[in-house]
């Protein structure tokens, strides 16, 4: 596709009742907003994308919050003009009930071989791995269900902390507003960077995140499981780079060390010295992603102190040295 995209593209969602609303509309809404943005600019005089919304059923689809929207089509009865199809989300059993619409499944598999784009939000990447689209691919979904699509779906190359995966024409992204990014980065497909940029700055959005869901997910997921140590993980999150001892975060939360370090262990899934390194490594990739600074002053900065500390800390957690990860994953030219 290039960025004089001249015709209207179709983009379609295909959800189903108890989905997440905004799994659905928040994809949908970076195109409409596009639309706008184009016209405004004097770029187009109509829509450059045209959005439908696709259901088990057409007409009333009721969202996990209550909220419904109406379905322009059935499954069956989509058009076959479809340029992008998304897959949404889903929390609790509609996922499961949705997988096991053997119709529905086929419809999304062979609609795989029409369409110029297919695309997934969240744990969408469940039902495009029960129609075998996923088979030796990499892929990504929200992280609560990262262990799901592995188990179920063994032959799928999980990258578990990618905001969004493009795969040839199969696009999956992690949970919930990730389906907003991937479809940013559609947009820069079709019509250039500096016009997702704009779009992006309108809906008050990252062009480009930082990182992965992983620093979303691991803290949020520590600080949802202790309510004990909820202010020490705020304060840890706030203090990183100083030098912490597990004596310094005893003290804080007024137990004993050994106390401490079996509790933490036992309430965040690990221990107080890796949670504070998780910490530092997070902070590190950032930095390596987002700035030319100097290995050394990097380490510094994020409580490693030195750039030696730093490299050991990445070769053993993440399998590759500092200055291969900023070369892999920077947006600074």
């Amino acid at each position: 596709m290039s960025s004089t995209v001249s015709g209207e593209l179709h983009i379609a969602m295909l959800t189903y009742p108890e989905a997440q609303g905004l799994d659905t509309i928040g994809p949908l809404e970076v195109f409409a907003l596009t639309n706008q943005q184009l016209m405004d600019d004097g770029i187009r005089g109509r829509p450059a994308y045209r959005i439908s919304i696709i259901a088990p059923q057409a007409g009333p689809v009721r969202f996990s919050s209550g909220i419904q929207v109406l379905a322009d089509y059935a499954y069956r009865d989509a058009p076959d003009d479809i340029h992008t199809l998304f897959v949404s989300g889903g929390m609790g059993d509609c996922m499961d009930r949705i997988r096991s619409d053997r119709g529905l499944v086929e419809w999304v598999r062979q609609s795989a071989k029409r369409v110029q784009r297919l695309a997934s939000v969240c744990n969408g990447a469940l039902l495009l791995g029960e129609s075998e689209l996923l088979n030796h691919q990499q892929a990504t979904t929200h992280w609560d269900d990262v262990s799901e699509l592995k188990q179920k779906y063994p032959s799928v190359q999980v990258v578990a902390d990618a905001i969004y995966i493009r795969t040839g024409n199969i696009w999956t992204s992690a949970g919930i507003t990730a389906g907003m990014d991937l479809a940013l980065a559609m947009v820069s497909v079709d019509f250039g960077k500096a016009l997702a940029l704009k779009v992006a700055k309108r809906m008050v959005l990252f062009m480009k995140r930082s990182g992965g869901q992983k620093q979303f997910s691991q803290f949020l997921n520590d600080q949802l499981r202790s309510d004990r140590f909820a202010a020490l993980i705020d304060w840890l999150q706030q203090n990183y780079q100083h030098n912490i001892t597990v004596a310094m975060m005893a003290g804080r939360v007024n137990m004993s060390e050994r106390n401490f370090a079996r509790r933490f262990r036992d309430e965040c899934a690990v221990t107080p010295s890796r949670f504070v390194e998780n910490l530092r490594i997070e902070a590190a990739k950032g930095l390596l992603e987002n700035t030319t600074q100097p290995l050394e002053t990097i380490a510094k900065l994020c409580g490693f102190g030195q750039e030696s500390t730093l490299l050991r800390a990445f070769v053993r957690r993440l399998k590759v040295k500092p200055g291969e990860y900023r070369q892999r994953f920077s947006s600074v030219a």
